[in-house]
């Protein structure tokens, strides 16, 4: 099926733009709650690099004196999952 073929019949379609607005999602990005930071503001706190933070927060979580959960951060245009600690 050639391109303009197909570009025809998705047009003709009456209900394109309700299927559109209807599949169409726009992420939202999550609120951080206070007294959680990302690796990078942590690294930046201690004076390490972001390798050497990521680390010693792996150590701190897998020992259970800190908390990790994602939450979902505007980046750019992009929503992402970015991880996010807080101490215990």
């Amino acid at each position: 099926m050639s391109h303009k073929k197909c570009a025809k019949n998705v047009t003709a379609d009456p209900d394109l733009a309700a299927w559109c607005s209807a599949l169409v999602t726009t992420p939202q990005a999550d609120t951080v709650p206070p007294g959680w930071l990302t690796a990078k503001q942590i690294g930046k706190l201690l004076g390490k690099s972001g390798s050497r933070t990521r680390e010693y927060l792996a150590v701190a979580v897998a020992a259970r004196r800190c908390q990790r959960q994602d939450f979902r951060v505007l980046s750019g245009q992009v929503v992402r999952p970015v991880p996010h600690y807080k101490l215990k």
